[in-house]
């Protein structure tokens, strides 16, 4: 449930927002990219937030009010984190909700945008970081997730950090790096309801059933908003039993390409993201504009040992 700070996953993160759907169209008054422009995070996934974003009646409210304090103040990098999430969030309904690929890539492109001007902004922020990673997990990109998560941990080694990598390999299949990250964020502090979260998803991939209903009840019973998203989503409706929220993670392209042989051994359908040929070639697109950006960051600050290419260096 990949987090930020917290919670909040794919997550312990930290912003508590309405989720509500929109259909308003890309805002007009963005800086960086526009809408049609490919430029620009503790479940299913790890999650967090940093910037609290006040609930609204829907998040294109929230956009509005964000895109307005930005452009007020385009250097402040609390506001950039906080649009990149609601505009992320947007771009996620778009294609999960309503399989609108132009409306999910404007926003992705904006989303992402935000996030990189805020790393440009302040190199050592870790939320950037974190929030790209999330992405990375959602579009299928693990071991580029993995390698995100692991550049928030350098800039801010939190218990959260550790859990969140956690999280990352138990999705790689790496049960034993996954235990040892994840015993790692205990003794760093880690939220009780980030190391629980990670010990459920533990117990279903080692087909241990009943120990991963029991470990649910307990996340559902003290820490609810640890099973209510995943990769920042927030699900339709809270989970009441384990097999529910297995349900909601092989549904998600977050979470269930990962988890497979669980979601097979539930007879759980899973589902992937699924671009059309142009769509993904605009994705990568976005993606080469971001790196090429980061890169350029990371060049000039080198004494952050921030990764952006290459192999992850989380071993």
């Amino acid at each position: 449930m990949i987090r930020f700070h917290r919670l909040a996953l794919a997550i312990a993160l930290g912003v508590a927002t309405a989720c509500a759907p929109t259909s308003s169209n890309p805002p007009s008054g963005s800086s960086g990219s526009g809408p049609s422009g490919a430029g620009s995070s503790t479940a299913a996934a790890p999650a967090a937030r940093a910037t609290a974003v006040p609930a609204e009646p829907d998040l294109a409210s929230q956009a509005a009010r964000l895109e307005r304090e930005r452009d007020r103040n385009p250097n402040d990098v609390d506001t950039r984190v906080a649009l990149g999430e609601v505009y992320y969030r947007i771009a996620r309904d778009a294609l999960d909700r309503d399989q609108d690929e132009t409306r999910y890539l404007d926003y992705l492109a904006l989303s992402v945008d935000e996030f990189v001007s805020a790393s440009e902004l302040d190199p050592r922020d870790q939320r950037p970081h974190f929030y790209l990673a999330v992405m990375d997990t959602y579009r299928g990109d693990i071991k580029q997730a993995l390698r995100g998560f692991d550049n928030a941990r350098r800039l801010q080694p939190s218990g959260v950090a550790y859990t969140n990598i956690a999280e990352i390999f138990i999705y790689m299949g790496a049960i034993d790096k996954a235990y040892s990250w994840n015993d790692m964020g205990v003794r760093r502090g880690a939220p009780a309801s980030a190391v629980l979260f990670n010990e459920m998803l533990l117990a279903w991939r080692e087909d241990d059933l009943r120990r991963a209903q029991s470990i649910f009840s307990r996340l559902r019973q003290h820490y609810p908003e640890a099973i209510e998203t995943i990769n920042v989503a927030r699900l339709p409706t809270p989970p009441r039993r384990f097999e529910e929220f297995a349900a909601y993670c092989c549904g998600s392209p977050a979470c269930g390409p990962y988890m497979k042989d669980p979601c097979g051994a539930l007879e759980l359908a899973v589902k992937e993201e699924s671009l059309s040929e142009d769509a993904t070639l605009r994705q990568l697109q976005i993606e080469i504009e971001k790196t090429r950006r980061l890169k350029k960051v990371y060049r000039q600050h080198k004494e952050l040992d921030v990764e952006i290419e290459g192999a992850p260096a989380t071993r």
